[in-house]
This record gives structure tokens, sequence and C-alpha cells, in this order.
């Protein structure tokens, strides 16, 4: 009986299977995006409450078994999941809108695409449109205040003058400490910024740890900063044009100098050095010029920028082309550029091809800077006496009294040009092989060219065309050029195992060539009123005008294997690992080549069944992730450091070869050991996202100098020793303060503090000093080293000192030196706001420096009393004259020592980087001009400085030498039209 019933029941239960079964049927369709109506490969499509499930093919297409009253689930990283009801359909076409989630954005990391969710290291975003009208001729200075770990200081305000950017500190002594720049996949120099339109960038990826960078080898150690230039999309063909025009002005500087009156009186009261008659000083007092107004102007900034994109289902493209025009606030200094891009890639069965080719034409006009060389104009700012003038009163240049170069007449007479030609090519073929899903092989090629013609024309009634050989003017020529090709072939294949796994694996070759050339000559004696090699006088031993010769040139390869791969499992725990194995030109036989790596973590905690009760009222999103890896540094080296090295010599008019460097085949990368940990998360319903971060990077093998023998014919040699660490935190957010469609205010702010620590040097030695500076074993590098100067004596006018026992003295001993602090501020960041109503948006960014200290050489120069001859500082009125007086300035007969903390000057600021205040034209009003948009806008760069340093402009990445051109605070008034 038992039997039987058994029989009965599993008859039974099968027949109700099979009716189940049977009421199933084959679902298909196709999921598109929204973004741009294109198909979407890889969607996960899985029945609810079941384990069956499918993913999307290369062109979206799908195919599942499903019932009727069964409901399907359509998820995909970077877009929100939607649910759809079966019913009785047999097709399914879906279209998923994107998620502004902060964990499904796409990040382009350069050789990849990957989601948030799965990037286990520190990568930050900064969106082209953030910059694209911030009116700077070198877009590295745009991104100033913008990310957190990077460090961006302009240095000059001179136009096209690249930037200082330094990401999680400066992890190299003698090597190169700027990051690595990726222009869609290839390499790209970064001096040459100001040749490239910033308007063309689509987006800029910030790699800062090992999970991310490590995969660039030996090129990665100082950060990775990926470019996206802007692509085509399908669709109508739009047409949008760009203009802005405005002005620019110089900040007054804060350290006034002595007026005519002030000056005079200073004069007689120290000697009066010119020996000036009464006579002579009434007319003197006459004139009271303020040199700032004479050798400072506003400058003037266009730019003009048309594009095009569009294109169908198959082919894309983008064009464009723009005209910058920046005259710099000090005379004869500007900058102009001209640009045209193009982007087209297409698709052929199962082939991609793409093609993105720039091209720019620059010419700067520039002047010294950054020195104190009389014969910078700049320098007369601050040392030219007020009771001269520019000209004379019958419009001739006026010889100073005091020797000193007319300013003015070096800035208009003189010419620095620089013409370059920048071109990029890049071409890639993609492979996405029909007989097996997620296979694909791609080749991606790409050169970097750059050509500079150079001209330096020293008229010979100038100062420097005076001093030139043979006193009578100087003209030189230029040339280099540097190509750069960089090929990478890669297979990847990518595989949705179940609902649950997913993974990714990659292997890449890549070559990279860099070959530079120069040459150029001097030549003297100019006469007649050319400015080119028709005024140069042909030289002989007789008159002197000996011509100068130079010609230079180098190459350096490398070549590289690596693999990548990530593991996904239930869309929430994420395994990502790589490793390189690079091979350079640069090292000897024995250390060519050198293997990098990393491994990678990431969790979404927030999808954890446990967080579910606290995403709807506090954590929406929260992301846990840790990485650890190595990457290196080639950059501080020459192409030919580890050989014997010969140079051409000349003795007695005899050429010959002299050994210019000794061999080194035990030369080899500096290495950096990355760990990273962090969180993000996304609170109160998504109104704040944000970023918390950890990282401890340690150098090995730095290049540092070696000490040599005597006996070897070299002081030192450039060699693999000592060790340092950059560790530090970071923090940014966005705070969406209020979010009502009409009425939208958010907060942004980022935070990092970095600590830099030398942790080894040289053999058994724990210090060396360079000048002002100590490198020494438990301090941050670039730690200014001087005696402290503790005020003046009351009594007698001494200059005051503390010794090494903190005691007071009147005795300058460079053995009582101390480490003041390092110029390289351990806090920055930026923060801003952003404000909408309706169509009206304002946007603000603040940038912060804190904690450095620099040394001010400006100040060194105009508060020696040594220099009565040229202008002073103001607070020389103050100098001690009497017993008793209580002043800072010491008399001016005690002797005078500039290595001390008396100019040493904190080099904190907070500075308005960018406002911008703009309209978008209603639609209704739009359609009535027959366009697509408009909008109108007014911005300012620089506007104010909140900074106690006594300088033009505290944003420095070192001490202030002299010469400094000012930071440019621009205004610019703007329209975009779309067509």
């Amino acid at each position: 009986m038992r039997k039987a019933l058994l029989l009965i029941v599993t008859l039974f239960a099968f027949s109700l299977h099979g009716e189940v079964w049977a009421q199933q049927r084959q679902i298909t369709g196709t999921v598109l995006s929204a973004e741009d109506n294109l198909p979407l490969p890889g969607v996960n499509v899985r029945v609810k409450g079941s384990t069956r499930g499918s993913v999307s093919n290369i062109d979206g297409e799908y195919s599942i078994q499903a019932s009727n009253d069964e409901t399907l689930i359509f998820s995909f990283i970077g877009f929100t999941t939607q649910e759809v009801s079966v019913g009785n359909r047999s097709t399914i076409d879906l279209t998923l809108e994107l998620d502004s989630k902060i964990l499904g954005e796409v990040v382009v990391t350069g050789y990849k695409t990957q989601n948030s969710r799965e990037i286990a290291g520190s990568v930050n975003v900064v969106s082209g449109e953030q910059i694209r009208e911030v009116p700077i001729g070198s877009f590295d200075q745009a991104l100033q205040g913008r990310a957190p770990g990077v460090l961006i200081q302009a240095n000059s305000g001179q136009p096209g003058a690249a930037a200082s950017v330094t990401i999680r500190g400066k992890g190299t002594i003698n090597g190169s400490n700027d990051p690595l720049y990726i222009l869609d996949g290839i390499q790209i120099t970064a001096a040459d910024f100001a040749t490239l339109n910033p308007n063309d960038f689509e987006s800029f990826s910030i790699l800062k740890d090992a999970s991310s960078t490590s995969i660039y080898g030996s090129r990665g150690a100082n950060g990775v900063i990926v470019i996206t230039t802007k692509r085509g999309k399908s669709g109508k063909t739009r047409v949008n044009y760009d203009f802005q025009t405005g002005f620019s002005q110089a900040p007054s500087h804060p350290e006034q100098v002595m007026n005519t009156a002030e000056k005079l009186e200073y004069e007689l009261a120290n000697g009066n050095p010119y020996g000036w008659s009464n006579a002579e000083l009434e007319e003197l007092r006459q004139t009271d010029t303020n040199w700032e107004d004479v050798l400072l102007r506003t400058g003037y900034t266009q730019n003009h920028q048309i594009s095009a994109s569009g294109g169908n289902d198959n082919t894309t493209f983008f064009l464009s082309g723009s005209v910058f025009d920046q005259t710099g606030t000090v005379p004869n200094t500007d900058l102009k550029r001209y640009t045209a891009r193009m982007n087209v890639e297409t698709k052929l069965n199962n082939f991609t091809f793409g093609m993105n080719v720039s091209g720019g034409y620059s010419k700067f006009n520039n002047t010294l800077e950054g020195d104190s060389f009389i014969g910078s104009p700049l320098n007369a700012i601050r040392w030219s006496n007020p009771y001269e003038t520019p000209y004379q009163a019958d419009g001739s240049y006026t010889q100073l009294v005091s020797g000193q170069p007319n300013a003015l007449q070096e800035l208009l007479q003189n010419q620095t040009l620089r013409n370059q030609i920048k071109g990029v090519a890049i071409g890639f073929v993609q492979y996405d092989a029909p007989f097996l899903e997620g296979l694909s092989f791609r080749t991606n090629w790409g050169i970097d060219y750059t050509q500079n013609e150079t001209q330096q024309y020293l008229d010979r009634e100038s100062y420097r065309g005076f001093i030139a050989q043979g006193r009578n003017g100087s003209l030189d020529r230029g040339f280099n050029r540097n190509f750069r090709y960089t090929g990478t072939t890669s297979i990847s294949y990518k595989r949705q195992i179940n609902v649950d796994n997913e993974f990714s694996v990659s292997l890449y070759n890549e070559v990279l060539d860099n070959d530079f050339r120069s040459f150029g000559f001097t030549g003297f004696g100019l006469v007649g009123p050319f400015q080119n090699e028709a005024g140069i006088t042909p030289g002989n031993p007789l008159n002197g005008f000996i011509p100068v010769v130079r010609g230079n040139g180098g190459q350096n390869a490398l070549v590289s294997y690596f693999a990548d791969a990530t593991y996904g499992y239930k869309g929430r725990y994420f395994l990502s690992g790589g490793i390189r194995r690079d091979g350079s030109s640069r090292f000897g036989a024995d250390n060519k080549y050198a293997t990098f790596g990393s491994l990678g973590a990431s969790w979404i905690v927030s999808d954890e069944e446990f967080m579910q009760s606290l995403k709807g009222n506090f954590f929406n999103e929260l992301k846990f992730k840790i990485s650890y890896g190595t990457v290196g540094n080639q950059e501080g080296i020459g192409n030919f450091d580890s050989r014997e090295r010969l140079t051409r010599s000349i003795f007695n008019g005899i050429g010959g070869f002299a050994l210019s460097g000794l061999p080194n085949p035990a030369l080899r990368w500096e290495k950096q050991r990355m760990f990273n940990t962090g969180v993000e998360f996304a609170l109160a319903k998504g109104k704040i996202n944000g970023i918390v971060e950890y990282y401890d990077n340690v150098t090995d093998d730095l290049f540092l100098n070696r000490q040599l023998s005597r006996t070897s014919g070299f002081v030192s040699q450039n060699t693999n020793i000592g060790s340092m660490r950059n560790r530090g935190v970071e923090v940014s957010f966005i705070g969406k303060v209020i979010d009502k469609a009409d009425f939208k205010w958010e907060l942004s702010a980022n935070i990092t503090y970095n600590q830099n620590e030398v942790l080894s040097l040289v053999g058994d030695q724990d210090e060396f000093i360079s000048g002002d500076f100590i490198t020494r074993i438990g301090e941050p590098i670039n730690s200014l080293y001087l005696v402290r100067f503790d005020g003046v004596d009351p009594a007698n006018g001494d200059a005051l000192y503390l010794n090494s026992n903190n005691e007071t003295t009147n005795v300058y001993n460079p053995a009582d030196r101390t480490i003041l602090g390092t110029t390289d501020a351990p806090w920055f960041g930026g923060f801003g706001t952003m404000f909408s109503y309706k169509n009206f948006r304002f946007d603000a960014l603040f940038s912060y420096v804190s904690g450095n200290v620099l040394y001010n050489n400006d100040r060194n120069n105009i508060e020696n009393p040594a220099y009565l001859f040229d202008n002073l500082s103001r607070v020389m009125i103050n100098e001690w004259r009497t017993p008793g007086q209580i002043t800072d300035i010491p008399a001016a007969d005690n002797p005078f020592f500039s290595g001390t903390s008396r100019f040493v000057e904190s080099g904190d600021f907070i500075r308005l980087r960018n406002v911008n205040l703009s309209y978008t034209i209603p639609s209704a009003t739009i359609e009535k001009l027959k366009i697509a948009s408009l909008r109108v806008f007014v911005q300012g760069q620089n506007l104010l400085t909140f900074t106690d340093f006594r300088g033009f402009d505290p944003e420095l990445s070192g001490n202030l030498i002299g010469s400094q051109y000012p930071a440019l605070r621009t205004v610019t008034f703007g329209v975009n039209v779309g067509f």
C-alpha cells in the first residue's frame, strides 16, 4: 500500500512539473542604453526567484526561458535595475537608464574601462566640463583644488606656463615627480599642454595607488592622469560654437617699496652714496615713478571654438577647431594657440576601427623669471628707484643712475620666442570574436610629436645685448623635436558565469620608443636694423664674434608584457590583480628588466543583507576597498647614465674626446611600494557622497648622488641608495543641500594631509646639506635649514640669533642652523559651491595650501642695506639708528647674513580659484531663434587670495628666488551656442 501511494505521489509531482515546464517559453529581446540608444552587451537578465539567467550579447540581444506569471530582472553596472512582468509576450525590448549612484559610474583607467563598484584602487574623475571655460593656456592649472591628493602649483602667471603637479607627495629626490599623462592610450609630454585644447577633453581620471597605476609599471610611480577626449554620438549632427573674451590684471605687491621721498631720505641717512646736491635732490623729488605701473599692464584673452559631432549606429565622428589668444600682464608676453582635432569610429561586422588626430600650433612670447639676475625685467619692479623714469624727455630710454638695466627697454627691445608644433595621432582596431562571446583582440598605436623653434634676440643697445660676446647684441636660434610612439596590443576575455560570477582577464604587449634631437647656434655682432640672421657679423679671431654652435640627441625605449584580471561575485565582492614586466634601454644589462604588480579588493557593503535596514535611513551606498602593489620610476636618470659616456673636447683648437660619465651598470629603477585603503559612501538618500582614504607609499632604491673618490675625476655619481615614505589621508565629499526641480544647492570639499619622511640615505650618512636645504633621516625632504633670527638688540642695533642651545646671541654661526619646515605643503585641497535657480547657475571654487614655509629671496634683496643704490623695502625706514629703538631691522652697518629665518614665511593661502555665473536661454526662446541651445556666462579666475606671504604669489613649489611673474586675475565673458 505504501509503495502504491509513493508511486502515485511521484507521478503527480512529475505531471505537475511537466505542466509548469509546458507553460515556459523562450523570451527574446534587445537591451539599449537610454543615453545614446546603443545596444548594451553584458546585461544580466534573470527570472526573479529562480536560478535561470542569461547575458546580452554584443548587439544587446538576449534569450531566456520564462512563463507568463514570472518577472524578468535586468541589471547592468552603471544603469538602474528594472523588473518587467512577462505576461503573454514573447519579445521584450528594454531601455536602461543611467544610474546616478556614485558606485555606478563608469571610469576610464587607461587600458580599460571599469565600473566604480569593482575598482579597488584610488581613482578620482574630473569632468572636462568643469574646466572648459577656465581661461588658462596650460590646462593642468585648471585642475587645481578639484581632486584630493593632487597638489597643483602654478609657479607662474606667464601665459602658457605649465604647472607643477604632485600626486600624494614627492616620492623621489633626484628623479622626476611629474605624473604620467596618457591621452587616449598613449603617453604625452607634460610640458606641451599649452598646445592642446582643453575643450576637446571629456574627462580626467587621476590614478593614485598601485592597484590603478601598477599596470603602467616603471612609469606609474608618480601617479597617472588619464585624459579621455570627446567622441561623436549617433544621431543628428550637433554643432557647437563657444566664444570667450575678457581681461587680466596683476595683483598689487603686498611688500611695498619706498617712494621717492622715503628713498632719498634713506640715502641721505646712510651717507648719500650718489652725492646728490640740494638742487639735484629738489629735482628728483618732482618724480615719483611706480614701476609696477610701468612694467605691468592689462592683458586680454580671446577664445573661439567650433565643434561638430554625430553619426549613426555604425559610424560616429567628432570635429573641432579652436583659436586661443592671451596677452600677459607684462609687456611682450603672450600666447597664441591654434588647434584642430578629428575623431572617427566605425563598426564593420565584428571589427571596430578608430582614429583620433589632433594638431596644434602655438606661439609663445615670454620673459625671464624665477631668478635674481639684474637683467630680468621683473626684478626691476622691486629694484628700480622711484625718482627715475623709463623714458627721458626726448623719448629715449633712460640710463639708470644705479647702473641697473632699464627694465622697460629690456622688455621691449629684446624678444624670447618659441613656436611649437604639436601632433598627436592615434589609431586602433578591435575584433570581437563571434565564435566566443566576450573574447576581443585590440591593437592601439599612437604618436606624440613635438617640435619647438626658439629665437632669442638681444638688441645691441640693451643690457643683455651689451654683455653678450663682443658687446654688440646677439641672435640665438634653436630647434628641437621629440618623437614618441606607443603601441599596445591586447587580448581580453570577459565572461558571466551564471548570475553570481563574472570575470575578465587581459594580456598585453606594449612598446614605447622616444627619439629626441636638437641643434642651434648663437651669432654675435648685430648691425643694421635687422632682427634676424642678416644682422649677424661673420666671426673671426680678430673681431671675436665667433658663433656658438650646439647639438644634442638621445633615444630610449621600453618594452613591456603585462596582465590584468578582475573577478566579481554576486555583484558586490570584487578581486583584481595585475603584473607587469618592463625592460628599459636606460639601464645596464643586469638591470634592464623589472617586475611590478598589485592586488586589490572591493566590497559593496551596502548590498549585504545586514545593511538593508540602514539603506533607507542612513547608508544608501557603502564600499570598502584595499590594495597593495609596486610601481617604478626611471625618469630621474638620463638615457645613457648606466653607460660610460664621452663628450667632444677641444684643446688648443684641436678636437678630441673626453670622458664625461663613468659606467654604472648597477643602476636600476626606483621602486615604490604602495598601500591604500578606504571607503566610498552615499548618505541620506544620496544627498551626501564621499570618499575617505589612507595611503602609505615607500620608495626604495632612491636616485641619490654618491660621493666618489677624487682619483676618479668625478665628484659624484647617481646611484640607487636611500628610501623615503609618503603617507597620508584624503577626504572628499559632495553634499546636495537643496535638490528641487527649480532650485539646487551643492557643497563640495576635499582635504589631503601628506607626511613625507626620509627613511635612509647614502651608506651610514644620516643627512646631507645643499645650500639652504637639508635632507635628513626622519625629516621631510626640501627642509629649510637656516639660523634662527631673533630680532634686533635695541642697545646697539645688532642682529640677534638663536644658537643650538636656544640662547640669544649676536654672533651668526652656520653651526647653529636648524630645520624651520619644508617647502612642500602637507595640507592642501579645495572647496566650492553650486547654486542653480531655474536657468541661472552659479559656481565657485576655492583652493588652499597650509603647513609649508617659503624662503622669500625677494625680501632678502630689498631689505639688504648694502643694496641702497637701488630701491628698498619700505620696512627699511624702521632701520635701527638710535639706542633704545625697538625695531626688527638691524643697523645698516651690522653684518648682513641672508641665511636666516628672517626671510622665511608661511606659504599658507586660500584662493578663489574660479567663479562662474551663467544663464541658459529658455527652450521657448531657443525655438524661435532656430537653434538648439544658448548659454551666456561671466567668470573670474584667481580673483582673491588670502595669505600673509609677502610676495606677488604664494603658489610656489619651492622658494621665491626673484623676478616673479604674478598670477593672472582674469575676468571673461562668453557664450555657448548649439545648432
